[in-house]
């Protein structure tokens, strides 16, 4: 009986046991001593919905523009403004262009989007609103030789966003590149983001650096535009040419001599005007470049002028536009142009040739997603085509 005993209290015993544990299977397992329950993750929003986007923005007309939908067919009819889709790959944006000839066009727009020249032209900066309006597209950008005739309202009279998106300078790119990114969206307005604060910060680190520069420490600096195959063809003074010249140290010509005209291939001046100011450096843009070096180096007058005798003459590189001019390229001309106008200050910022090289590279690659060989770097940074040659 003893023995009885005994064995029932071990069963009880272990029936106990077991109802404990299967107990302790449903409690929560204490939390270590110090530690804080973790607060509830907010959950990651929803990935915006392009058709229910809706961006006013305003134009460099002063207009409010409101988009409504995706951006995702854009006719353009501003060749500068054209080629900033080409450098930031969204040349698949552009379902119209004004002029999509291989003067509006070159073989650096065709190496980074090859179907730049398979895009619907026009062929005016100016064609009907009915034209237009048979392309439905999502945005039309107007030239800005059409802003004051009010094409932009009429095209948005029947319909479909219109907006003046032109630029002249380095503060209007920023203005256009920030409103172009708020009507584009994701990657792109972060690219052109990016864009916006570089050029901001590099300006004023230029500011900085030439701040205390004495005038007899300037070069005087003549432009020659390049658009034409004259040596008396540069712009006038209020240009962008005029800003990355002072940025970089130098003294722009067209301040100290009688330029008539500002069309956009170039304004005209006098031979003796040249002579009299006798400039310290020429930069020659355009395709024409290397065909005005040569003159410049074998004519009479023009090759005793201090820049030439010096050696102080220089191409102006160009890839989709012209650097010298404006577009998201605009942003490797104020280290270019430093180099050539101050070269000590650019060696002491750690610019050179080879730098420029790989920032050439780093360019594209970013904005682009291409990645050029040091050797089309070269030949870009050379004033000359993707293979080589000169336009």
């Amino acid at each position: 009986m003893k023995n009885m005993k005994k064995l029932l209290a071990l069963l009880l015993a272990l029936c106990l046991a077991a109802a404990l544990l299967a107990g302790c299977g449903n409690q929560p397992a204490p939390a270590p001593e110090g530690d804080v329950t973790p607060e509830t993750e907010e959950p990651a929003p929803a990935p915006e919905n392009p058709a229910d986007r809706v961006v006013t923005v305003t134009d460099m007309s002063g207009d409010e523009v409101t988009i409504t939908g995706p951006v995702e067919e854009i006719i353009d009819l501003w060749p500068a403004g054209t080629s900033s889709f080409f450098v930031m790959g969204a040349g698949d944006l552009i379902v119209g262009v004004g002029n999509n000839s291989p003067g509006a066009m070159n073989g650096w727009t065709e190496f980074f989007y090859p179907g730049a020249r398979e895009i619907f032209s026009f062929g005016a900066v100016d064609p009907s609103v009915e034209d237009i309006v048979a392309k439905a597209p999502d945005l039309v950008i107007i030239h800005p030789t059409t802003a004051s005739a009010g094409l932009a309202q009429q095209i948005r009279d029947m319909g479909i966003p219109a907006v003046n998106l032109n630029f002249s300078n380095y503060d209007e790119m920023i203005q256009v590149y920030t409103t172009l990114g708020e009507i584009l969206g994701g990657e792109y307005q972060e690219k052109l983001n990016t864009w916006c604060a570089d050029v901001q910060a590099k300006i004023e680190t230029r500011q900085a650096l030439v701040a205390d520069l004495a005038d007899e420490d300037k070069p005087v600096v003549y432009y020659i535009s390049g658009q034409a195959e004259d040596l008396l063809t540069t712009m006038p003074a209020d240009t962008i040419m005029q800003e990355w010249v002072e940025l970089s140290g130098g003294i722009y010509a067209s301040t100290m001599m009688d330029v008539t005209g500002n069309g956009m291939q170039g304004s005209n001046v006098t031979a003796e005007e040249v002579f009299r100011v006798n400039p310290d450096v020429i930069i020659v843009g355009g395709v024409n470049q290397h065909a005005l070096i040569e003159q410049l180096q074998t004519t009479d007058g023009w090759k005793d002028l201090n820049a030439v005798v010096n050696g102080r003459v220089y191409n102006n590189p160009y890839g989709c536009f012209n650097w010298d001019r404006f577009g998201l390229e605009s942003l490797l001309q104020l280290d270019y142009a430093l180099l050539c106008i101050q070269p000590e200050l650019a060696a002491e910022e750690g610019i050179s040739e080879e730098s420029m090289l790989q920032e050439i590279i780093d360019f594209y690659s970013y904005y682009n997603g291409k990645t050029l060989t040091t050797d089309e770097a070269a030949n870009m940074l050379n004033g000359l085509l993707p293979d080589g040659s000169a336009a």
